[in-house]
């Protein structure tokens, strides 16, 4: 009598889980993920203080080393309250679309005759667009002084730092600084890179 072989048959491997497990991982990494943003490119001069700038509630003056001025706060509904409130003192109107998009620029460094047509310009295009700088004069009535005021509106707490190129010319310095002594803004702090203190040097 002959014996009977079972039929062999290759190895299955259900994937299901596995697909599942990806996809789970893919949605975490693009909601947990920051996107790139064209954020000036300043090179600071170093100092040896100790003192930490916060993370939070905070706004950045940043000057690059051609003199343009870019300006932003950290947390997006900060910046969202921000955008109504220059809105409303200048009679300008945002849509929704725009509120989200200009919620996501950790710093712009636009007019606001121009700051519409960036925000309408597709994401992929954005790190393109070399960005002119928010207006500033000694007087202390330009734009910024527009933005500093509807920031500290949005949120009273917010701490002021300014951050400059190594290569900046010191009149856009004093032109900033005039803009926000015209807000009673005295106080602020110096974002620089850190250096090894020189031997026998002591913090008061």
């Amino acid at each position: 009598m002959a014996i009977v072989k079972p039929k062999k048959h290759p190895p299955h491997t259900d994937m299901t889980a596995m697909t599942d497990v990806a996809f789970l991982l893919l949605t975490f990494f693009i909601m947990t993920a920051t996107f790139k943003t064209n954020d000036a490119e300043v090179t600071t001069p170093s100092s040896v203080s100790t003192i930490k700038v916060p993370d939070d509630k905070i706004m950045i003056i940043s000057i690059d080393k051609a003199g343009k001025v870019y300006f932003g706060v950290d947390a997006p509904p900060t910046r969202m309250a921000m955008l109504d409130n220059i809105a409303q003192a200048k009679g300008i109107s945002f849509t929704e679309l725009e509120k989200q998009k200009f919620a996501l620029q950790s710093s712009f460094g636009f007019p606001l005759n121009q700051l519409k047509a960036f925000l309408a310009t597709p994401d992929a295009q954005k790190a393109q667009i070399k960005q002119p700088g928010i207006p500033v004069d000694s007087t202390g009535t330009s734009e910024l002084a527009d933005w500093v005021y509807a920031a500290r509106k949005a949120d009273p707490g917010l701490r002021i730092a300014l951050k400059g190129d190594n290569l900046a010319k010191f009149p856009v310095f004093k032109d900033v600084l005039g803009n926000l002594q015209s807000q009673n803004i005295n106080k602020f702090n110096l974002i620089t890179a850190s250096e090894d203190a020189p031997a026998g040097f002591k913090m008061d």
